[in-house]
């Protein structure tokens, strides 16, 4: 007989079976059917809803947007085919407030990495930084041991900082009377010009153009800007007359010289400091088609230099094949337009440059070559064309010809005027039609006109007349046979008569006497020009900012 073990609860099925009809009556009371259940019994009916879990639309607002309204949706559950809509879907949205923003300012360009200068000769920093006000100062700091700051590069360093002055605009006329009193009787209407002028955007792309050629050009002075070149734009002024309309493009500047330019037609015959020169340009950026069959003095040098080019390609190492070939495609571009066009000539030709940013744009003050102008200096007005471009930013240059007119001892290698006094007034789309080489007696009488639909000019004043060297001189007039006829001949003293003395009238084969042609600019100016042919308009940066003329 086995013992009996006391204190142990058996586990039975019947018990497993009441606690899980516990735990489900339990577990009942969180659900609706005891809710049910009381109703069933009290009598109660179930409430009608189509959507049980839909909540109802809010008709009101939180507290946090006390100034908005809305209105609750119309009351629609329980008709059939008809969907539950809010009202606010109805009201078109509309903005309470605007918002302004204020302007972006960008921050300025980042300086240009500056490439390794070459090594050469020491030069005194002096010299590197002509034309500008160069101040040094050293500062000695304490430091540590001699062992442990050498190991430091920034304990022995250098800083280069440019501080410069930006300009801002001159826009009255009380400023402008300041450089040139004579305007005022120059140009009667005067104070209408200026009360109807607005600064030209191309003032600031302009300086915003200096600025970037100093930044690129900051880690070597030799090519950096000077303040002369710096400060050469006093003003562009965009005027539209309010009676005529007639729209005026003011550039307030200096005059440097530019002597470029060929034409076979006119002048056959150049002197060999010209032909031989690598750094005349032979071409305008106003140009047109050759009228005549004579080549122009130039090709035939052009032509040697490409074959030279072409000769030293075969030879040249691998380094050198590249530039060697960007010269020979600038040369035979160069021979195509010398053989189809002829252009302005910078010692004959009374002609004005425009930088490359302001000529042939979209604006309607935007000149186009061989749009006419007048330049005003010294009390004198001048009449010219907008004959080629220059730097974007540089203003203030006039052929030769223009030049030594103002001052007969300026040059090539000196300018004639170095303030900021000259006035260049461009009139906007009023060029020929068809181009041509100049016409003088046309180009006297147009500016006259452009000059009296801004007001005329003073009664003591009138326009330059050119005259036009380049013109075939008319053959010497000779005695009619009938005038001979009646007038006997005349004895002189010695028994002669007038028949056998020597003429003294040159002959008519004789060629015409022209003026002597100019000095070749410096190699540091040549390289400030633009290279002007209409299928690549590229920019050279100048090498130089010293030279007197052009830089």
């Amino acid at each position: 007989m086995k013992p009996h073990r006391r204190g142990i609860t058996r586990i039975t099925w019947f018990k497993l079976t009441v606690c899980a009809c516990l735990a489900a009556m339990a577990a009942s009371l969180f659900t609706p059917y005891p809710a049910q259940i009381i109703r069933a019994l009290k009598g109660e009916p179930e409430p009608a809803t189509d959507a049980p879990d839909a909540y109802p639309p809010h008709t009101s607002l939180p507290p946090e947007q006390p100034d908005q309204t809305q209105t609750a949706a119309p009351d629609t559950a329980g008709r059939p085919g008809t969907a539950t809509e809010d009202a606010r879907l109805l009201s078109p949205w509309t903005p309470e407030r605007t918002i302004a923003l204020p302007p972006v300012q960008y921050p300025p360009f980042p300086p240009v990495l500056p490439t390794r200068p070459s090594t050469g000769a020491l030069t005194n920093i002096y010299e590197l930084a002509r034309g500008l006000n160069l101040k040094t100062q050293a500062n000695f700091l304490p430091g540590t041991l001699a062992s442990s700051d050498k190991e430091i590069k920034s304990n022995y360093q250098m800083t280069l900082t440019l501080n410069v002055k930006q300009p801002q605009a001159l826009t009255k006329k009380e400023d402008i009377l300041k450089l040139n009193p004579k305007l005022e009787a120059i140009l009667p209407d005067l104070s209408t010009l200026f009360s109807h002028a607005r600064i030209s955007p191309y003032y600031g792309q302009i300086y915003a153009r200096k600025q970037t050629e100093i930044r690129k050009n900051l880690a070597s002075l030799t090519k950096l800007l000077d303040r002369h070149n710096f400060y050469d734009t006093e003003t562009i002024l965009e005027i539209t007359h309010p009676e005529t309309r007639r729209k005026l493009l003011w550039l307030q500047s200096e005059m440097d010289v530019v002597s470029d330019g060929s034409d076979g037609d006119r002048l056959s015959t150049m002197p060999d400091k010209i032909l031989k020169s690598s750094f005349y340009q032979p071409s305008t950026s106003y140009r047109w088609k050759k009228r005549t069959d004579k080549p122009n003095p130039l090709l035939k040098p052009w032509q040697q230099r490409l074959a030279a080019y072409k000769a030293s390609l075969a030879k040249a190492p691998a380094a050198e094949k590249a530039a060697l070939r960007s010269k020979i495609d600038h040369a035979e571009r160069v021979i195509a337009e010398l053989k189809r066009y002829s252009f302005l000539i910078s010692e004959y030709d009374p002609f004005i440059v425009v930088p490359l940013g302001v000529v042939n744009q979209s604006s309607p003050f935007s000149p186009q070559f061989g749009d006419y102008a007048v330049v005003i200096v010294d009390g004198k007005l001048y009449p010219a064309l907008v004959g080629d471009a220059g730097p974007r930013y540089k203003t203030g240059e006039g052929s030769l010809r223009l030049s030594r007119e103002i001052n007969p001892k300026s040059g090539p290698y000196s300018r004639p005027v170095s303030d900021l006094v000259v006035s260049y007034l461009i009139f906007p789309g009023t060029a020929e039609p068809e181009a041509g080489p100049p016409d003088y007696e046309k180009l006297t009488a147009k500016c006259r006109e452009l000059l009296n639909d801004i007001g005329g000019m003073g009664d003591a004043f009138k326009l330059h007349q050119w005259e036009d060297l380049l013109a075939p001189k008319p053959p010497p007039s000779s005695p009619s046979p009938s005038a001979s006829d009646k007038e006997p001949e005349t004895t002189a003293k010695d028994g002669k008569t007038a028949a056998d003395k020597p003429s003294e009238t040159p002959s008519s084969t004789s060629s015409p006497r022209l003026p002597p042609h100019p000095h070749l600019r410096p190699p540091d100016v040549q390289a400030a020009r633009t290279t002007r042919l209409p299928s690549r308009k590229t920019e050279t940066p100048s090498t130089s900012g010293n030279t007197p003329c052009r830089a």
